[in-house]
């Protein structure tokens, strides 16, 4: 089983850096939210806004499972705030192995700015408090990864992955 799973903020680059591994290595890519997405058939924006976070949440943690039980050899960006709910942090490290990308706050607020598709970033006075404030909150439950990247965060992850083939 090589399943690997990229945890951490919104606009951290789980995503891009997926599909940046998936185009170098025989791993399979999801996007946990387009997965959710293609389930509901609506947008992640959309569902918080008419079906509300805990219904998100729960069908979060559905869709995470149903990758982990029918898929082998993928690697998977999970959601920002998936390792923080419903224990998906303790199923995930069950399931594979996580890798941590933590990106300074000063580029997460540039990345965000631009973008308006997060929902619990939309409504704010200050941004840059409610970065900070998601972040601690969520912080020490990405660091149960089994690694933290920082810095060369595309060519550490696809060496940790390869040290695995």
């Amino acid at each position: 089983m090589n399943n690997f799973f990229i945890v951490g903020m919104p606009a951290s680059g789980k995503s891009r850096l997926g599909k940046f591994i998936s185009s170098r290595t025989n791993l399979k890519f999801f996007d946990l939210d387009e997965e959710i997405e293609k389930n509901i058939k609506m947008k992640v924006k959309e569902i918080f806004e008419s079906r509300g976070e805990d219904f998100f949440r729960k069908n979060e943690t559905k869709t995470l499972n149903n990758i982990i039980s029918k898929e082998d050899n993928f690697i998977l960006a999970t959601g920002g705030g998936t390792p923080y709910f419903n224990d998906n942090m303790t199923l995930i490290n069950k399931s594979g192995i996580s890798l941590f990308i933590d990106v300074d706050k000063k580029i997460l607020f540039e990345r965000i700015s631009r973008n308006d598709k997060r929902p619990l970033l939309k409504k704010t006075d200050s941004l840059e408090e409610k970065i900070s404030e998601i972040y601690n909150e969520r912080v020490n439950f990405y660091k149960k990864s089994k690694y933290h990247l920082k810095s060369n965060i595309k060519e550490q992850a696809l060496s940790i992955i390869n040290s695995y083939s």
